[in-house]
């Protein structure tokens, strides 16, 4: 849909607004716009809860200020108060499950590195380790044993020199039932969450906690990661330049994130300026 087609056709309520990050609410330096910033600010002073459903880490999220109340994070594994950056919820593959996906992983791309998410951390494999600033504070080793003892919130697949479609289908259909496979952005990274964990079915779990129905929610993405999302809500919104599945799912499409796209749609039917 385009992003001038049937402006009208807005949701009758609308009780919780729900945004990824990157390339959606976050400009290209990776903070909120001033316009953006004000909008959120209108919109919660509506009444309207804002929530953050991310594929980033608790570590990239809370020291954004955000806002008030909670952020979903590692594509739904981890729920956060964002005042605080406490974990309040945790929805994690199993040492076991970790072991078998990264077995097929290792199968699939024996080349790859490995990199695993933790509610308290990461650990990266020692190739991975040695692209990132030292500063970061990662246990490193193979990603068999970064799984061994611990639950993961997500394990992440690098392949030096691949990306794309293809790149994360041929994954996900590696790694079977045993996780949710997705990516986010250039295609980069397969990201593995535990099965039934999307940010969706964590956004759901939110929204129930806060007596909030589907169809009563806004979420706006540009990504794979984001799919499951805009589905579920009651009204979903694609970048102009999101992923064509994206737009494809999507009920209405807004401007670029260069554009403060999130905060020209909220602003032309939620809050507008004063």
């Amino acid at each position: 849909m385009a992003p001038d087609e049937a402006p009208d056709l807005v949701p009758l309520r609308v009780r919780l607004v729900a945004s990824d990050l990157d390339g959606t609410l976050l400009d290209r330096t990776g903070d909120l716009s001033v316009r953006t910033r004000a909008a959120l600010d209108r919109v919660r002073g509506t009444g309207v809860d804002v929530v953050a459903v991310t594929g980033r880490p608790p570590r990239w999220v809370t020291g954004l200020d955000l806002g008030p109340g909670v952020a979903v994070c590692s594509n739904g594994a981890l729920v956060i108060d964002l005042p605080s950056g406490d974990v309040v919820a945790e929805r994690a593959l199993t040492p076991e499950a970790a072991a078998e996906v990264v077995a097929r992983l290792r199968g699939l791309h024996p080349q790859g590195m490995m990199a695993v998410e933790r509610a308290d951390g990461v650990g990266m494999e020692s190739a991975w380790h040695e692209q990132v600033p030292r500063a970061l504070d990662a246990t490193v080793g193979p990603a068999e044993e970064l799984v061994a003892d611990r639950p993961a919130a997500k394990i992440l697949l690098k392949v030096p020199g691949t990306s794309g479609d293809a790149y994360i289908d041929a994954a996900a259909e590696a790694v079977g039932d045993l996780g949710e496979v997705t990516a986010s952005g250039a295609l980069q990274l397969v990201e593995v969450s535990a099965p039934g964990v999307t940010k969706a079915t964590t956004l759901a779990m939110v929204c129930q906690e806060r007596h909030v129905a589907a169809a009563d929610v806004v979420a706006f993405g540009d990504a794979r990661n984001d799919l499951a999302m805009l589905a579920w809500a009651g009204w979903g919104v694609a970048m102009a330049d999101a992923h064509p599945t994206v737009i494809e799912v999507a009920d209405d499409v807004t401007d670029s994130t260069d554009h403060d796209g999130v905060a020209a749609w909220l602003e032309a039917h939620l809050a507008p300026p004063p």
